[in-house]
């Protein structure tokens, strides 16, 4: 029985498997990868998303930090209250 993939050899029969789940225009289907890194370069990654995670919490930080700073501007500007405080009288009556 002959082969019916003769001359083909077998990186040709997964490259034309491949083919299949091309769409038009070129898109192609996501796969899943495997990368396998030294450690040192795993931990050298690690450190620099660390250090944009820091960065950006101390930016967020930083912004927060001026929304207090203009909110006690605003309450400094305030005209300070002048009248005693109305004691509510139903409260008043409940502690004789």
């Amino acid at each position: 029985m002959a082969s019916c993939c003769r001359g083909l050899e077998l990186h040709d029969l997964y490259s034309r498997f491949d083919e299949v789940f091309n769409a038009p225009f070129g898109y192609t289907m996501p796969r899943d990868r495997v990368v396998v890194i030294p450690d040192s370069a795993y931990m050298a990654a690690q450190e620099r998303q660390n250090a944009q995670r820091v960065a950006r919490l101390e930016a967020r930080r930083a912004e927060h930090l001026s929304v207090v700073d203009q909110l006690e501007k605003q309450i400094a500007e305030l005209p300070p209250c002048q009248q005693e405080p109305v004691p509510d009288k139903g409260l008043a009556a409940a502690e004789t």
